[in-house]
């Protein structure tokens, strides 16, 4: 409040008229506190030959109390007044687009987009809500893209959701200083940072939303996004340094030696699989049992659960709403294992060095590499015990021939089951190198003419890269994917007949798990009815014995589903409508087939490929409706403990056996 002191002293100064185009300057001869109070109550002074001379500040300024008269800010404020510490507010839905308003004709109306129920506040009003925009003092435009979150009058991320920042024409530095000023509406911004002045990038889900964390990412400091613990790159979708992949998900690596223990622990569970199989052999030698052995039983039982795996590993890979988390981590990694991804999930290379990083190209060439390496090494092995045979044993040329016969049955064999084991997984490796499984991205905003092509399965190689890879994809889909099953189709056909008159013979048994079968030495060896012997090799054998004679062309079928149910997914997406109903229709289609034909000798094997059959069927039918957020976890759950069923019904039903025969 003015003291009496400056009354006197304004009241005895010469009188001016005060108008819009002229300012009165007051002269004092007092002391420093009547200057004070006039600073504190809206006027400018300063000391002409050691006299204060104070005017008070004009209309479209304030006064800050710090002998300063600042202009009223842009937005929601005027000042038609002299000497005021403060501005007046424009009506609600109003503003003044430049500084220092001097009379409420200067607030208009605010821009489209903006709620003009309220104040305007430091800006051309606040955004209407689901409304974004680029410049405080211009309109803000509809934002309805999903994984964009406009409610703070900008646009940030949502979980699941990415963007990226590194391309020329956008920058996250200007962006967020621009954002920052905007969410504290702040009167430090200036010409500089009133507006974001480039393009905003384009917003693409997360093939795993977990992974894109996103976490304060509407704050100015954090708007760029950022990935999960474990997670970088392009979506979010490859695995940082010390972290491996299983199933799209990654996991910390373990200490090296516990790598080590896994790695002896499986090895020596398959040299003890091959012992029990060479024993069981052994066993049966020189007899013509009527009964399946029990080799037989499992290898049968095992092709199905492979077949079921390698299905699912492909689809959980390509879901997204299926997350490995606490004890499911360990069920993950068997089903990745189960999907014969031995080298990713039990060697983890990834977690020696990342410059052992398997990605897709270098995928392909193992994959492609494989079955050529292990024809060599087949050869080799077979000229080798050839000439040790030749100039290191004493024996007879009979002898010799019959020795390299059954070797070489038993290398032919050993490599039609490897390729058998292998065959879908190399198929998905061939197929991610189509074109077709390509995924073009677009760059900016609004904008359709900037994009770059990323390969679906690997985002770090760009598809103009990988021309000479899909030229031997190409190359490989003729001489592998599709030679390979015709050549096992031509051989089970010209062996069908005398496996179904082998059968005849064999008096086997319906509905059981007896089916008629030879012994398990490097080839079968039957009786038909003019007493000549039969010869099918076990490796025709391993791919027909659990079929009925007049399906004897089956398994080649279920390579068939195999492939037909995961190369839609990998060509195109889960995300893509076409593939969610062509693989719903061809899960519902072999479904039927299995059940109206029931092609199984064994009751219980059918029982086994129809749950599975189903399994995938529900698989398929969940991942394609729409799951809430609070359903994720559990569903998740549910499916994965489901999918183990397979695995726990076989073990099950051996070790009832076994105990059957020790009681």
């Amino acid at each position: 409040m003015i003291s009496l002191q400056l009354i006197l002293t304004l009241f005895f100064s010469i009188s001016t008229c005060v108008t819009r185009g002229i300012i009165p300057k007051i002269k004092f001869t007092d002391e420093f506190e009547t200057t004070l109070n006039l600073i504190k109550n809206g006027f400018n002074c300063t000391t002409s030959k050691n006299v204060p001379e104070c005017s008070p500040c004009p209309p479209g300024t304030y006064g800050d109390g710090q002998n300063r008269c600042q202009p009223c800010p842009a937005g929601g404020f005027y000042q038609d007044d002299f000497g005021h510490l403060n501005c007046k507010n424009c009506p609600a839905g109003a503003f003044v687009n430049d500084t220092g308003g001097t009379s409420i004709a200067d607030c208009e109306l605010c821009p489209e987009g903006t709620d003009l129920f309220r104040h305007a506040g430091n800006r051309a009003c606040f955004c209407k809500n689901n409304y974004a925009r680029i410049n405080r003092f211009e309109g803000c435009s509809l934002c309805l893209e999903r994984g964009l979150n406009c409610s703070e009058d900008y646009k940030s991320l949502q979980p699941g959701f990415y963007w990226n920042w590194s391309f020329p024409d956008a920058n996250v530095a200007e962006y967020s200083t621009f954002v920052f000023y905007l969410e504290n509406d702040s009167l430090l911004y200036n010409d500089s940072n009133r507006q974001y002045h480039l393009k905003l990038p384009k917003v693409h889900q997360c093939p795993q939303p977990l992974s894109c964390e996103n976490k304060d990412s509407f704050k100015a400091g954090r708007i760029q996004g950022n990935c999960k613990d474990g997670y970088q790159g392009w979506l979010c979708s490859k695995c940082q340094e010390g972290f491996y992949s299983v199933l799209n998900t990654c996991l910390p690596c373990p200490d090296r030696k516990w790598i080590f223990l896994e790695m002896v622990a499986i090895l020596l569970f398959g040299v003890g699989l091959y012992a029990f199989i060479y024993w069981q052999n052994r066993k049966q030698e020189d007899s013509y049992r009527r009964q399946r052995s029990l080799v037989d039983k499992i290898s049968s039982q095992t092709k199905i659960a492979l077949g079921f795996y390698q299905v699912v590993g492909e689809l959980f890979e390509s879901f997204h709403d299926v997350t490995w988390i606490g004890p499911l981590e360990f069920v993950g990694q068997v089903i990745a294992l189960l999907k014969v991804n031995v080298l990713r999930v039990i060697i983890r290379p990834r977690c020696y060095s990342e410059k052992l990083h398997m990605n897709a190209k270098v995928q392909f060439i193992i994959s492609l590499s494989f079955p050529i390496a292990m024809f060599v090494f087949l050869v080799f092995l077979y000229q080798f015990w050839r000439l040790y045979l030749k100039y290191r044993v004493r024996a007879t040329i009979d002898y010799r021939i019959e020795k390299l016969r059954k070797l070489k049955e038993k290398l032919f064999t050993y490599a039609v089951i490897l390729l058998f084991v292998t065959y879908p997984p190399t198929c998905d490796v061939v197929f991610k190198l189509y074109p077709g499984a390509c995924k073009t991205f677009y760059i900016y905003e609004n904008e359709t003419t900037v994009n770059i092509t990323l390969l679906r399965s690997d985002f770090d190689l760009e598809c103009n890269t990988l021309k000479i890879y899909q030229i031997f994809a190409y190359i490989a889909t003729g001489i592998y994917v599709i030679a390979f099953p015709c050549m096992l189709l031509f051989l089970l056909a010209k062996y069908s007949q005398k496996i179904a008159t082998t059968r005849l013979h064999g008096n086997h048994s319906d509905n059981t798990d007896s089916v008629p079968n030879s012994t398990l030495d490097e080839r079968s060896v039957l009786v038909n009815g003019n007493c000549d012997q039969v010869i099918i090799p076990v490796w025709l054998k391993f791919l027909s014995e659990n079929y009925k004679p007049q399906f004897w062309y089956w398994e080649i079928i279920e390579l068939t589903r195999k492939v037909t149910q995961t190369v839609l997914v990998t060509l195109l997406g889960w995300e893509d409508v076409l593939t969610k109903l062509l693989t719903i229709g061809t899960s519902v289609l072999f479904l039927t087939l299995h059940a109206k034909l029931s092609p199984m000798t064994s009751q219980f094997e059918q029982r086994l490929q129809m749950f599975s059959l189903t399994a995938i069927f529900i698989n398929v039918l969940v991942a394609s409706v729409p799951t809430p957020h609070d359903y994720t976890a559990p569903i998740s759950t549910i499916l994965i403990l489901m999918n183990m069923i397979i695995v726990f019904v076989i073990v099950g039903k051996r070790l009832v056996c076994v105990i059957c025969n020790l009681f």
